[in-house]
């Protein structure tokens, strides 16, 4: 369990690692933890780390941990940790049970400070909905993606070692599903203060259902017992994330509401092939391959007067709030191109079936679809002011053959540009820059290399950058967190590549090397 690989306390990866037996004793610290203490990892091993906790939150961490770890279900525990400083900080402890040939053999997970996210869900709670929420949601959701990006790329260069030992590489990749579940967490963020916009991306159904159970657990609550089961080698599917995972929490949500006394939710992945179109008037999906999601409950059966409703918007005077939650549900998978049904049993269960179209494409031997390539051998000037996300960005467009300049700012950039007697086809900057932004930054580039091509990154993706990047056709956008694989991806697609567009869009739970 313990990581035998040294690579595993990079400093670059800016989270404090953990693992734990399966008694629950800790048996790995990374320096990182020296770092945020103060202490010696040796000395916060077996259950010494719980003495960092705040008096008033340690005996609910205890109890959440030693339940968790009774289950054998993912961990995730938020808390007050003592900092070097004397100060406490809200931490957020995310881990994932492991297991070899079958057997459980304990925990890898990360540790991270989200202090300002906390500070930021007080000031919303004061303020209420406005402007200024969407302003600070932004603004922390930048900062959160960042360092999530780096998090993600890192690990993804680790991965890319062929020296890593089978337990490195286990633990490598218990990080990155703890990353990606923080990526949800900020996505979920976003969604709350800004306008609805599909945003569909080549999507792993299996991950997003996966990486969802927490929040749908805290949702249907303690009283009801909520289970998943994924059918293996499912095909991506073409759909939002966000909108996604925002309907299956207002699925779980109506469960809750049909199941005041208790009862049982099960999600359930799978396949069907619909070779006819429904007859008569009953509605269906059309013939085609689709990709399901299934959401069951038990408690008290529709009627079919209330089944033929169950998908409308709310009237006034509605009886039922769970009728506009599950009209957004049913809204989201037909943007989406697939269909919802509803059907309800007396004495059985209430199920939800969103039929989703699979993306085209044959699976590799690893399950993975077919891919382009995405080597290079162009010059790309890179702006990025975060120090590990341009690291990471670097080091991952200079492994694919690229020519890379780099600069933390506009002025930077644009001075390197002067020098630079070559071509430079490619620019990447990041749209928050300090002082100059990236577009005032790519508007002046054009002046003299009217030719260069423009990537933009950015870790909040409002309705002003999506407008600009519709009204200029050339003009590719990158949303931040994304993998390496994502990244090289929408490089080619920006400098004229080809590509299908299921393998240019960005950021996706499944794809990471």
């Amino acid at each position: 369990m313990t990581p035998t690989d040294p690579r595993l306390d990079h400093g670059s990866l800016p989270v404090l690692i953990w693992t734990v037996r399966p008694d629950g004793t800790c048996d790995y610290l990374n320096e990182r933890w020296h770092e945020f203490t103060g202490r010696p990892p040796a000395e916060l091993l077996g259950w010494a780390w719980l003495d960092q906790a705040h008096p008033d939150d340690r005996a609910r961490v205890a109890a959440e941990y030693t339940r968790a770890l009774a289950a054998r279900v993912p961990l995730r525990l938020e808390f007050r940790m003592l900092h070097h400083d004397g100060e406490y900080r809200w931490v957020l402890g995310i881990g994932e049970p492991c297991h070899v040939a079958g057997e459980f053999i304990g925990y890898s997970g990360c540790t991270t400070d989200v202090t300002d996210r906390r500070a930021l869900e007080e000031r919303l709670a004061e303020l209420g909905p406005s402007g200024e929420i969407a302003q600070l949601a932004g603004g922390i959701a930048h900062d959160f993606n960042n360092l999530l990006t780096g998090i993600l790329g890192h690990v993804a260069l680790l991965l890319d070692e062929s020296s890593l030992s089978p337990e490195a590489r286990e633990d490598l990749s218990q990080i990155r599903q703890a990353a990606d579940r923080a990526a949800t967490l900020s996505r979920h963020l976003l969604a709350f203060t800004r306008r609805p916009r599909l945003a569909p991306r080549s999507l792993d159904l299996n991950q997003l259902v996966s990486a969802t159970m927490s929040t749908i657990r805290e949702v249907v609550g303690s009283r009801v017992e909520a289970a998943y089961e994924l059918e293996e080698g499912l095909e991506p599917v073409l759909a939002d994330p966000g909108q996604l995972e925002r309907g299956l929490i207002q699925l779980g949500s109506h469960a809750r509401a049909s199941m005041p006394d208790g009862g049982r939710l099960s999600i359930r992945t799978g396949r069907v092939q619909v070779d006819e179109a429904p007859a008569g008037s009953r509605p269906g999906p059309r013939p085609g391959s689709y990709v399901t999601l299934e959401v069951s409950h038990t408690g008290p059966a529709l009627d079919p007067e209330a089944l033929a409703r169950v998908f409308e918007p709310p009237v006034s005077g509605a009886t039922a709030d769970q009728a506009g939650d599950l009209s957004a549900v049913a809204g989201t998978v037909r943007q989406s191109g697939g269909h919802v049904l509803a059907e309800s049993a007396p004495g059985g269960e209430t199920t939800f079936t969103l039929f989703l179209p699979r993306l085209h494409g044959t699976p590799d031997s690893d399950g993975t679809r077919a891919r382009a390539p995405i080597d290079g051998s162009e010059t790309i000037l890179l702006v990025e002011d975060d120090p590990q996300v341009c690291d990471v960005v670097r080091r991952a467009l200079k492994r694919a053959g690229y020519t890379v300049l780099t600069a933390a700012d506009a002025e930077t950039a644009i001075a390197m540009t002067d020098r630079h007697a070559g071509h430079i086809h490619l620019l990447v900057t990041d749209m928050a820059l300090p002082r100059v932004s990236g577009r005032e930054l790519a508007a002046r580039l054009s002046i003299h290399r009217p030719a260069i091509k423009v990537l933009y990154v950015s870790g909040s993706a409002d309705e002003a950058i999506v407008r600009h990047r519709m009204l200029e056709p050339g003009i590719e956008f990158l949303e931040k967190p994304f993998s390496l694989d994502g990244l090289l991806r929408k490089v080619r697609q920006a400098l004229g590549a080809d590509l299908p567009a299921e393998d240019a869009l960005p950021w996706t739970p499944r794809s990471l090397v």
